[in-house]
């Protein structure tokens, strides 16, 4: 595994590109979107910073997993189901907020929303804001929910999955929210009196100071790994501390695995996305192809078709090339009398890098044609081969 990292290291940065922006269009939960949350052993976030290396590779599935729903309500709001938990978030302008949430046994509807996010996100931006709700827990119990919470896009780099996957342009964000909760009876007020009811004001000074001075508060910690082309993230680590008089005890920490695979094939087809995908593969085409270049030789051809090939000591002709648009593409080897002696036909090829083999260790010593064809255009090599 060492020899791994420090192979996977020597690439990483040898390359030059930056990390994923997060966009209102490209990361903002769906409905109808349905995701599984595979627990994996807790595991620490580690440094911030860029050009990290977080490698998972080691993490095992466990048995335990979690479904997340959205479902669409209305044209701005979506709900987030899980934990039989509902959570209510709604898109204004570039931001993104949670409503409020409810359960069997508990109802929160914030007055002042909670901020999540504010589009775009890229590396270093920090964004803070303060929420105030109340609602009531199994009818008996009012609660009162104040708080402030800060979001970071701290970190970026490559991730490595469990199972070994591994994945470029990678952005993590880091939120901290501060909790102040309190729970008083339930009183039941007459309709004369909730006429009466102050407009909500909120007070940050307020929530300010029981944050810094209660006997009893609640911090979350969530770091999420954002992945280029997946709209949820790749990575989750979840903690939950409550502090008493001064003395942190840990309410609970997991951490979560969206597999990649399972965005890709199980969400309903998301186009942005699709998009960046099929851009980070042309880049990977593109890194691949100069490497083919730098191992093998120089490349031919134009600005819609370039090849390579080479005859290895085993009697095969290794044809490597490129489409910078979808075709076809025709592969014949001639000898120099014009028989045709080897054809490989590619329909509906999509834009990529391919490599093609014909094996010529049944063909005599000397010269041969070498005729590609790619949509309209033809190209020919002559090449000699030596026999084995």
């Amino acid at each position: 595994m060492k020899e791994l990292i420090f192979t996977i290291l020597g690439c990483f940065l040898s390359l030059s590109f930056q990390a994923q922006t997060l966009s209102s269009d490209c990361n903002r939960p769906r409905g109808r979107d349905r995701l599984m949350k595979r627990v994996v052993p807790i595991c620490e976030a580690g440094e911030g910073g860029t050009q990290q290396i977080w490698d998972f590779s080691g993490l095992e599935l466990q048995d335990a997993n979690y479904e997340l729903q959205y479902v669409e309500q209305g044209a701005d709001t979506v709900i987030g189901i899980e934990h039989r938990t509902m959570y209510y978030y709604r898109t204004s302008g570039d931001s993104l907020f949670c409503l409020g949430y409810e359960n069997p046994t508990t109802l929160i509807t914030y007055q002042k929303p909670e901020l999540l996010l504010t589009f775009p996100l890229f590396q270093g931006r920090v964004m803070a804001d303060y929420f105030d709700g109340a609602g009531n827990y199994c009818e008996q119990l009012n609660i009162r929910l104040r708080g402030k919470n800060s979001v970071v896009t701290d970190a970026s780099g490559m991730l490595i999955l469990p199972g070994g996957d591994t994945l470029q342009k990678v952005l993590r964000t880091y939120t901290h929210k501060r909790i102040h909760q309190r729970m008083t009876p339930q009183i039941i007020m007459p309709d004369s009196l909730r006429e009466n009811i102050v407009p909500f004001v909120l007070n940050r000074d307020s929530i300010d100071y029981l944050l810094t001075n209660d006997s009893i508060r609640l911090e979350t910690e969530i770091w999420r790994w954002y992945a280029d082309g997946y709209r949820y993230p790749v990575f989750e680590t979840v903690k939950s501390t409550v502090y008493k008089f001064g003395n942190a005890h840990e309410h609970f920490a997991t951490s979560f695995v969206y597999l990649p695979e399972e965005q890709y094939y199980d969400l309903p087809y998301d186009t942005d996305n699709q998009e960046k995908r099929d851009l980070t593969d042309n880049e990977n085409w593109e890194r691949e192809w100069k490497n083919k270049v730098n191992d093998k030789g120089s490349i031919k051809g134009d600005e819609t078709f370039s090849y390579h090939f080479q005859l290895d000591d085993s009697g095969y002709l290794h044809i490597g090339y490129e489409l910078r648009q979808a075709g076809g593409v025709v592969l014949i080897l001639f000898d120099l009398q014009g028989r045709q002696l080897s054809t490989i036909h590619l329909a509906n090829q999509a834009i990529g890098y391919y490599e093609e083999a014909i094996s010529m260790s049944r063909y005599s010593q000397g010269e041969y044609l070498l005729r590609i064809s790619a949509g309209d255009k033809m190209y020919g090599e002559k090449l000699y081969y030596s026999g084995k």
